[in-house]
C-alpha cells in the first residue's frame, strides 16, 4: 500500500496514486464507491485488489490497483492515449511535491493498522501486500488487523486490543476468507458480542463455517445470523453444525432447509438447536407437508427455548416426541371455529394441535395469548393426559385429572405452581360450570355423596373454608380471595399422579 498527495495532511489526500493505481478519496468507504468513480465493475476492482476485497471499510489514502487497461480517470490505456504522458508527468510532480506530507501520512496510517512499510524516493510505484503476507522484497509483511465491527465501541482500549489480536488469525482461515463482506461482519459481530473471546468459541465458529460453505448464500446468512444471536455460544455452534452435516437435513428440499435454519436462528439456543436436529429423525416430522413442518419447528423451538418454564417438565415432554425411543407423534389439525378455541387434544400417543393458531412461515412465532398457550402450555398439558392414561368419566378422579393436566401446563409455561387464586379463577370455576364440557361430568359425579365429599374437601384445601352441599357454589362463584381462610397467594394443592411427564 502507498500514500501520495500534494496537499498538507490537514487538507486531505489527493486521489492520484502510483502508476496503475488510484487512492481512495474522502467520502469513499468501499470498493464499490471507488469502482463507481472509475467507471469499472466492482468485480474487476476486487480481482485487481485481493488484499482489499475482505475489508469492510476503506480509509482515504488507501492505494487501489486499477484493473488492467484502465486509468484512474476511467480511460482505457494504449499507444494512442494522447493524455498518458501528461498524466504521468503530473503524477510524478505531485508525488515529489508531496514527499514530506506523504511520508507523514504513511506513518499515521501504518501505525493505526499495525502494518510495516518501506518507501523508496526513487520509485514512482509501490508493491501491494500479497494475500499470503509476502512483501515485494521477499520479506514477511504483517497482515492489516481485523477491523472490529459496530457494537464494540463501548469496550475499553485493552479489550479492543485483545479482541483484535485474537481475531487476527481469521485472515489466514480459508473458510472465513471465502465469506462475503456481509457474512464476515456477521461472524465478527458474533465473536465480539461478548468481550471474553476464548479459543473454544473461535474454534467452534470456524468448524461451523466449514459446514456452511455448501449452503445456499441465503441459508448461510441465516445460519450466521443464528450464530450471532447465540453470541457464538460454542455449544450452539456445535449443534447447528450437527444439523447442517446431518444426512437428514441434506435430504430436505431447499425450502425445508430454510425452514429448519430459520427456527434455529429465531430461537438461538443450544438446547433448541439440538432438539431441532432430533426432530429431523422422526417419521412424524418427515412425513409432514412444508406448512406443517414450519408449524412443528416453531412450536418445538419456542417450547424448548422457554426461558422461564419448568426445565425438567419441558425436557421430559419433548423426549416423548424426540427421544431415541420416542413413540409419540405430533399432528396438525383444522378445528372448526365456535364458541371456544380448541388448542389441542391427545389420544393413543398422538398430540393433535390446532393449525389455525400457528402460521406456516419461517418467521418467529407471533407471541400472543393463543400461541403462548398452545406452544408453552397445551403441549405439556395434553402429554400429561397421555402419560397418565386419563379417561373421561363421571368421577372426582376425572375432575382431578383435568386439574392435574392444567397444573402441569401452568408449570411448564410459568416455571412455578399456580396460586390458590389462579387455580380458582383460571380453572376450577370452569371445570365446575355446568355449561362447560367438564362441568356436566362433575355435576353427575357430585350426585354421589361419597364423590361429592371429595369435591368439597378439595375446595376446602384451596380456600381454607368449610365447604359442603349448602355453600360450594357460592365458594366457587362468588367468594372473594381476601375472605378465604387460606392465603390466596399460596401454591394451589399439588395434584396426584405423574406431574412431570416422565
Amino acid at each position: 500500500m502507498r500514500i501520495d498527495g500534494t496537499s498538507p495532511v490537514s487538507e486531505g489526500l489527493s486521489g492520484q496514486g502510483a502508476d496503475g493505481s488510484t487512492l481512495v478519496r474522502s467520502g469513499e468507504n468501499t470498493l464499490a464507491d471507488v469502482a463507481s468513480r472509475l467507471g469499472v465493475s466492482v468485480e474487476d476492482l476486487k480481482n485487481a485488489n485481493p488484499q482489499l476485497a475482505g475489508l469492510n471499510e476503506l480509509s482515504p489514502g488507501t492505494e487501489v490497483r486499477l484493473p488492467e487497461g484502465k486509468t484512474d480517470d476511467g480511460h482505457a490505456t494504449g499507444d494512442g492515449d494522447k493524455d498518458k504522458q501528461a498524466r504521468t508527468d503530473s503524477g510524478a510532480s505531485k508525488r515529489m511535491e508531496g514527499n514530506l506530507d506523504a511520508a507523514a501520512m504513511r506513518g499515521i496510517l501504518f501505525s493505526s493498522l499495525g502494518s510495516s512499510s518501506s518507501s523508496s524516493s526513487s520509485s514512482s510505484s509501490s508493491a501491494v501486500t500479497p494475500q499470503d503476507g509476502t512483501g515485494a522484497d521477499g520479506g514477511t509483511v504483517k497482515q492489516p488487523p481485523i477491523t472490529l465491527p459496530h457494537g464494540t465501541e463501548g469496550y475499553s482500549p485493552a479489550v479492543k486490543k485483545d479482541l483484535t489480536e485474537k481475531l487476527q488469525s481469521l485472515n489466514d482461515n480459508p473458510q472465513f476468507k471465502a465469506l462475503s463482506p456481509t457474512e464476515k461482519d456477521t461472524v465478527l459481530k458474533a465473536l465480539t458480542s461478548d468481550p471474553k473471546l476464548d479459543d473454544e468459541k473461535k474454534a467452534k465458529t470456524l468448524d461451523l463455517l466449514g459446514s456452511t460453505k455448501d449452503l445456499s448464500a441465503g441459508d448461510r446468512q441465516i445460519a450466521l445470523d443464528g450464530l450471532k444471536g447465540a453470541k457464538a455460544d460454542p455449544k450452539y455452534a456445535e449443534n447447528l453444525k450437527k444439523i447442517i452435516d446431518d444426512p437428514k437435513f441434506k435430504s430436505l428440499s431447499g425450502a425445508e432447509k430454510t425452514a429448519v435454519l430459520s427456527q434455529a436462528k429465531n430461537y438461538p439456543d443450544a438446547r433448541t438447536a439440538g432438539n431441532i436436529d432430533r426432530m429431523l429423525h422422526k417419521d412424524w416430522f418427515t412425513s409432514q407437508s412444508l406448512d406443517d413442518k414450519q408449524r412443528s419447528l416453531k412450536t418445538v423451538a419456542r417450547f424448548s427455548a422457554n426461558p422461564v418454564g419448568d426445565r425438567k417438565l419441558i425436557d421430559n415432554t419433548l423426549d416423548k416426541f424426540l427421544g431415541d425411543k420416542a413413540d409419540y407423534k405430533l399432528v396438525w389439525k383444522t378445528y372448526p371455529s365456535g364458541n371456544g378455541t380448541t388448542f389441542g387434544e391427545g389420544a393413543d400417543k398422538t398430540l393433535w394441535l390446532n393449525k389455525g393458531i400457528v402460521a406456516a412461515d419461517n418467521d418467529k412465532m407471533v407471541e400472543n395469548s393463543n400461541t403462548g398457550r398452545l406452544s408453552l402450555n397445551t403441549v405439556a398439558h395434553e402429554v400429561n393426559h397421555l402419560v397418565n392414561d386419563d379417561k373421561v368419566a363421571k368421577t372426582f378422579g376425572y375432575f382431578q385429572a383435568e386439574y392435574r393436566a392444567w397444573f402441569v401446563g401452568f408449570q411448564s409455561q410459568n416455571g412455578r405452581a399456580p396460586t390458590n387464586q389462579e387455580a380458582m379463577e383460571q380453572r376450577l370455576r370452569w371445570q365446575l360450570n355446568p355449561d362447560s364440557f367438564y362441568g356436566k361430568y362433575a355435576g353427575e359425579a357430585m350426585k354421589d355423596p361419597d364423590e361429592a365429599k371429595k369435591f368439597y374437601d378439595f375446595l376446602g384445601n384451596v380456600t381454607g373454608m368449610k365447604v359442603d352441599a349448602s355453600n360450594w357454589k357460592d365458594v366457587v362463584n362468588t367468594s372473594k380471595p381476601e375472605d378465604w381462610k387460606s392465603k390466596s397467594t399460596d401454591p394451589a394443592p399439588t395434584p396426584t399422579g405423574n406431574i412431570d411427564n416422565h
